[in-house]
């Protein structure tokens, strides 16, 4: 198996749960990066400035790695994260339990290969 240059971008406890944030992911991951970049800009999202910060970082560290453009998601990755709990005070001395939940987000790029093997 080859070797691939692969950068990494990740980022931890982002607020926002983890379901809404991969249907903003399911539309951009099938884009490159760069196109994935433009289209953020344009959605109203609560993890949008989210989402292209760490593409911003994975295309930087990709620059570091020397690595040839043009680029291409090898692995777009939105888990569950932590999930803190909080109450509300209702009526007659009832509590409701409110879950408030953050994610886990992984941007993996690599370089776009034909299938004969070049750089396309």
């Amino acid at each position: 198996m080859e070797d691939k240059n692969i950068a990494l971008a990740k980022i931890k406890n982002v607020k926002g749960s983890a379901r809404k944030t991969r249907l903003i992911v399911s539309e951009i991951k099938k884009l490159s990066p760069e196109e994935a970049l433009d289209t953020l800009k344009f959605m109203n999202y609560r993890n949008t400035p989210v989402l292209i910060r760490v593409i911003k970082t994975a295309l930087n560290n990709a620059e570091l790695k020397k690595m040839n453009k043009p680029y291409k998601f090898e692995e777009f990755k939105v888990d569950e994260g932590i999930t803190r709990k909080g109450i509300r005070f209702a009526k007659r001395a009832h509590v409701a339990i409110l879950n408030k939940r953050y994610c886990n987000i992984t941007v993996k790029i690599s370089e776009k290969i034909d299938k004969d093997g070049t750089q396309s």
